[in-house]
């Protein structure tokens, strides 16, 4: 048995251009180069890389595929009807199926959102502001409905031939609440809008239960619906405690009837790096990562709850994290490094999980002649220019990640006294640390590298996993260990130097 997890798929609306262009015109509709080099996604090459994962799944002859959510842009109509045909298109030619379940950028609960995107045409000039908002203070905005986002009412309906409600041909389906679907039977407390619950359980393949959860709560801020996306599992369970009674329940006919049992969401089930602190498992990441994470005590419950195998998307990452029998698979984003998606094969025992990296994806450079354009009009510039020389996709991504690490995650996870030493040898600055100075006082040849390396390799490690690591050099990553195990083995509260040891090591 075989599956294909696709995460993060974000398509933008590149031929309908959210209504301000007209679709078949033959014209194009592009986010700009300043908001593509600044997201931790990128906007205009998401047809492009998305057909390339198509493809590829198509030619490994797998049939069911499952996406894990941000399948949109930003959830408007016409990002959704441009996803749903390239996929009606790829289920009549190659019989693929797809399952669906929702993030937080495709649905923003009992009421739609209003968006709005910087936008250009081919030429890349004249950038103009496109806008749901009648009220938008913007100068000389653009107003369309065709931005605004979805509700989840409409995105249950838009989306509901993807598994949201009982597909054909299918051996089993049930939500939490019944063995048949609508919009009625899919939630709690009186089926209020704020409490529906897209979760289904589906069987494709004889022996194979795929256990899709919708992990989006909603809450109403200063007027306005958010999703709860930060610690989103901690959010579930509080919601929606009897989804613990459901997968407990189908955990057991699972086991009881001898069929292989896969989880999905949207959102990571554990935290993604985790350490151990004097004899305590804690969650190993950046102030950033760490707001996102869940609570280990909503992971131990989801593990109590004899789940084992759950597949996340969201982070944009590729890795996998244990804890106490429960591993979740981070999926990666075909939009950002690494660039991707995940095979599963369940034959026997174990299922088996292939991390696909993208190294390429034709026509994914259809906006650079619109970014050097905009490039010389600006007479500015870009983060992460250098990405329009690379001749392939997955050089396009590593430029991407590259000028982010840079421009984004060093400077909001790291305190300035830190990152003025990004020129600094690492040897050097462990000098100033007693304890690692000894440790390392034979130097060895990887301490010579700068800190701006050692924290970019600790991005790229974290958003590649494994791969990334193999890429390396050997003695650098046994080089990263040996820092990490010395600082695990002090008990005084950590420097910055060390806490980024810390957090690389529990990478590794």
């Amino acid at each position: 048995m075989k599956l294909a997890v696709v995460a993060d798929v974000h398509l933008h609306d590149l031929y309908g251009g959210y209504g301000w262009i007209e679709q078949g015109s033959g014209e194009i509709a592009l986010r700009t180069v300043q908001d593509t080099m600044a997201s931790t996604r990128v906007f205009n090459e998401s047809h492009a890389a998305f057909h390339a994962v198509l493809e590829d799944i198509v030619r490994r002859k797998i049939r069911d595929v499952v996406l894990l959510g941000d399948y949109s842009d930003d959830g408007q109509p016409g990002a959704v009807a441009a996803l749903k045909r390239i996929l009606s298109a790829y289920e009549t030619e190659h019989g693929l199926r797809f399952f669906a379940t929702f993030g937080n950028h495709d649905c923003f609960g009992p009421e739609q959102r209003h968006q709005d995107k910087w936008m250009t045409k081919a030429d890349g000039l004249a950038p103009r502001l496109v806008t749901s908002d009648p009220r938008s203070p913007a100068i000389n905005a653009v107003v369309r409905d065709g931005m605004i986002g979805m509700s989840t009412p409409d995105a249950i309906a838009d989306m509901a031939r993807y598994g949201i409600t009982r597909p054909e041909g299918v051996v089993h389906w049930e939500t939490p609440f019944s063995d048949h679907g609508g919009v009625q039977q899919r939630g709690c407390e009186d089926h209020a809008a704020d409490g529906l619950d897209a979760s289904y359980l589906v069987e494709p393949q004889d022996g194979l239960w795929l256990l899709i959860l919708d992990a989006n709560v909603f809450y109403r801020l200063d007027g306005r619906w958010q999703v709860r996306s930060n610690a989103a599992w901690d959010h579930v369970l509080d919601r929606r405690p009897y989804l613990l009674d459901w997968i407990a329940d189908v955990v057991e006919r699972a086991d009881r009837t001898g069929k292989t049992l896969l989880a999905f969401s949207h959102y990571p089930a554990l935290p993604l790096a985790m350490t151990v602190e004097r004899g305590l498992t804690v969650a190993a990441c950046t102030p950033d990562w760490l707001k996102r994470m869940p609570s280990l005590q909503s992971s131990r419950a989801l593990a109590e709850s004899g789940m084992r195998w759950h597949f996340s998307g969201h982070m944009h990452v590729a890795g996998r994290v244990e804890l106490d029998g429960l591993i979740n698979i981070a999926v990666p984003s075909p939009v950002a490094y690494p660039g991707g998606y995940v095979v599963v094969t369940a034959d026997s025992g174990d299922p088996a999980c292939e991390c696909v990296r993208l190294e390429s994806a034709p026509g994914f450079d259809a906006a650079f002649p619109a970014y050097s354009a905009q490039l010389r009009s600006s007479g500015k510039a870009a983060v992460g220019t250098e990405a329009l020389s690379v001749p392939d996709y997955q050089g396009f991504l590593q430029a991407h990640q590259k000028g982010l690490i840079a421009s984004k995650y060093m400077p909001q996870d790291w305190p300035p006294e830190l990152l003025k030493n990004l020129d600094t040898p690492l040897a050097q600055m462990l000098t100033d640390v007693p304890r690692l100075a000894q440790e390392f006082k034979d130097r060895p040849p990887a301490a010579g590298l700068c800190l701006g390396q050692v924290l970019e390799d600790y991005y790229f490690i974290r958003a590649g996993g494994s791969q990334t690591i193999g890429a390396l050099p050997e003695d650098r990553i046994a080089f990263y260990r040996r820092l990490g195990s010395a600082v695990n083995a002090g008990d005084e509260a950590c420097l910055p130097i060390e806490r980024m040891a810390m957090l690389l090591a529990a990478l590794l």
